[in-house]
Parts: structure tokens; sequence; C-alpha cells
């Protein structure tokens, strides 16, 4: 089996053609089980080749909000021609009624505008959030709070959280409010600042696949009048209070109920594409270290996976630590894509040690990983997706997470 799965000549075949090297000159009996122990407990291989499996580490969904405007996303369209000053959009979505507040801001939106635009066109309205959900790091820090609090007059300790992950609904409405600018904008462009406050209109008007209602109903309780509207002479219904608070309820209700559907439905559609994989304390695993090696040599000629190493524990829900050799100076902590199983031959101990010149890794690393919470694909122009993850640091709040490239991510430093 060595010769015909070792050699040179042979390759490390897979299984079935290793098999039929050795079938075309020996037989014994169960010779496809021989085989295929073998070819499993193949350091070289499992080192080397990639695993034709689908991606590990099922879909996280958020929670639901139980009211609207508890839980906000926020983003920012940049690059924009400068008008008056401004040159991107601060985006506010209210996740349960899909409300969103389009504001025009300056290209850098320091914390201070940022927090001055959200109490101004946010929270005068509907009130501070529970929670905000952003991947504008650098921006929605402990410092937004801090500066937010301030212009409020008040010495409270908060305890509002900022989560630094992407939205998916933030996204889409980047797509829709674009398109709309390309509508009606100007030859010259410059004019994108005076369509906002109709663009945000029109947007909060159109009623949402996910709810049949559309923003306007949720927050308030009915569509407002539009022109169509006043010159047909539109009446519209006139319940008592009572009743229009009741519907009101009914609404919300219904919205969230929309929602936990939708998220059930993306959940199940995303995790056909994955699987759900889990490794004990104890466990040996090969890890997935290409990304770390700072060297000139081709990175499509390095082995894929370095191991096997121990797993010491699980951090999180989707990550796993694991205790790695002094020469691999990376952090401990692999999301659960990057490892794999390792196959041991517990009757050639000695096919368990790699005989190849081992990576050395000299990279340090400064920051503990807390736990990974979410993974995300960020799509570059002429590149292909570039997959992030984002960590939370040991002892530092989840408004300190940042969004770390996989390729780095429990491979090289992070900074």
């Amino acid at each position: 089996m060595k010769e015909c799965h070792d050699s040179k000549w042979a390759g490390h075949p897979g299984i079935h053609r290793t098999l039929a090297l050795i079938a075309e000159h020996y037989y014994w009996p169960h010779i496809g089980n021989d085989v295929e122990a073998y070819v499993k407990t193949c350091l070289v291989c499992q080192q080397d080749k990639i695993e034709q499996k689908k991606p590990a580490g099922l879909l996280q969904p958020l929670s639901i909000p139980e009211r609207p405007w508890e839980s906000l996303s926020i983003d920012f369209i940049v690059g924009l021609p400068v008008t008056d000053g401004f040159s991107s959009i601060m985006e506010v979505i209210d996740r349960i009624s899909k409300y969103g507040t389009f504001i025009p801001a300056s290209k850098v939106c320091p914390v201070e505008e940022a927090a001055r635009l959200f109490l101004k066109h946010v929270v005068k309205y509907w009130g501070v959030p529970k929670m905000i959900i952003s991947d504008q790091v650098t921006r929605f820090t402990r410092r937004f709070w801090k500066e937010l609090f301030k212009l409020m007059g008040s010495s409270l300790n908060f305890s509002t959280s900022v989560h630094p992950q992407t939205y998916g609904q933030t996204e889409r409405v980047n797509v829709l409010v674009e398109t709309y600018f390309r509508h009606y904008v100007s030859a010259t462009q410059l004019d994108w600042p005076k369509l906002l406050d109709i663009a945000q209109f029109s947007y909060n008007l159109q009623r949402s696949e996910t709810t049949n209602q559309s923003p306007f109903e949720i927050v308030t309780g009915q569509q407002p009048l539009t022109p169509n509207a006043i010159m047909t002479g539109y009446k519209g219904p006139n319940p008592t209070a009572y009743q229009f608070a009741k519907e009101w309820q009914e609404q919300h209700e219904k919205a969230r109920a929309c929602l936990h559907k939708a998220e059930k439905r993306t959940k199940k559609w995303a995790d056909q594409k994955r699987r759900d994989v889990n490794f004990k304390v104890g466990d040996l695993v090969l890890a997935k270290l290409s990304g770390i090696l700072r060297n000139p040599y081709h990175k499509g000629l390095v082995r894929r996976y370095e191991g096997p190493f121990k797993v010491l524990k699980r951090v999180g829900t989707m990550a796993y630590r694991l205790e790695l050799p002094p020469t691999i100076k990376a952090h401990p902590v692999f999301h659960v894509s990057l490892l794999k199983p390792y196959h041991l031959d517990k009757e050639e101990l000695d096919r368990g040690k790699s005989h190849r010149v081992p990576v050395w890794v000299k990279v340090s690393y400064e920051k503990e990983v807390e736990a990974i919470h979410a993974e995300r694909a960020v799509h570059r122009v002429g590149h292909r997706p570039r997959h992030e993850y984002l960590v939370q640091w040991k002892g530092l709040p989840e408004s300190e997470g940042s969004w770390e490239p996989s390729e780095d991510y429990g491979n090289s430093e992070i900074r």
C-alpha cells in the first residue's frame, strides 16, 4: 500500500485510485477496507488536500427585537460627489419595521458628527435604541455613545450595546438608494442631497415582501397621504382610538412573526450549504495555516493544513482553542471552518509523524480571542470575495470587536 500510494510515481491518489493501482497486481481479503483506512490516515494527504465538503459552521441569525426602534442597523454610502460639504449618506434602518432614515454626512463623519446627526434625525423622534448593528467599527464605539449622552446632557452610565457585524438589510437599502439616484439625479450628480428626503419617503412607502406592510404602516399605523391619494379624494378609514391602537399592535405582532419566519427560512437556506461540525476537548484536528506564511513561496504549493493539534476548549459557538507548538506563534483560536478532524493510524503510529520540513511561523500577537460571533464575504471589484470573521477580544467590550480576514484570523497577527 505504501508503494502504490506514498511513492512519487503513485502521487498520493485517493482511495479508489489507490485501490485500482493495487488491484492490478495484488489481492487479499478486505483489501478495500484496508486501502480506505490507509489512505484516510495518510498524514500527507490530510495536510495537503482540500476538503470537498460544505463549509463548516451553521448560520447564527440575529435575535428579533420586541418593538420598533429598539434595534437599529447603521451603514454609510460613501464616495458621492461633494455637494455643500456632503459626500456620504448615513443610513439608519429599524430592524423590525425596516423604516429607513437617510442623512447626508461629510466624507469622514467623525464620532462627534455621527452622534449629532443621530440625535437630530433619530433620537429626537424615536428615542435611544437598545442595540445598534454596524460594521463601521471605527465610527460606532463607546466614544459614539459617550458623545451622544453628552449631547443629551445625561451623566447616566449607559448600557446600550453596539454589535459590529454586517446586516443584509442595510446592504439591500444601499442598492435601492443608489438605484433611485440613478433614476433622478442630474447629469452633474451634484443634486443628490436634494433627492435624499424624497428618496426616504419613497423607500418607507413601499411594502416589504417579508412583512407585507410598509415601514410607514408598522411605525405609524397607516400609510401617509400621497399626491395621488389627495387627487383621487381618498377618505381613508376612521376607526376609534381603541380600534386604531389594537390594529397597530396587531401590525407590530404580525411584523415580528413575519421576521421570525424570514429568519428561519434564511437560516434553513444557508445551512443547506453548510454543515454542523463539533469537536470535543482532547480531539486531534488539522488547522488551515496557509494564510500565515510570510515567505516568497508560491501559496498554491504550500500544504493546506498543519497538525495534528489538540483541542483545548470551545470558544463561543463557532471556534476552538488549540494547543500549538512554540514554532507557531499565531492566535490559538480558530474558526470551525478552518479545522478538520485528524485520522490517526492506530496500528502504525509512525505514520502520524511528519517527515517534511515543519512550518516556521514567526508571527506575534497581543490580544486574546474571546469568541467569534459571525462571518461575512466582502465583495471587491475585480477580485475574489474576501471572507472575514467578527472577533471579540478578551477583556474588551463587544463594541471593540473587529472584522479580521479569514486568511489572517487564527493564523497570523491581528492588529
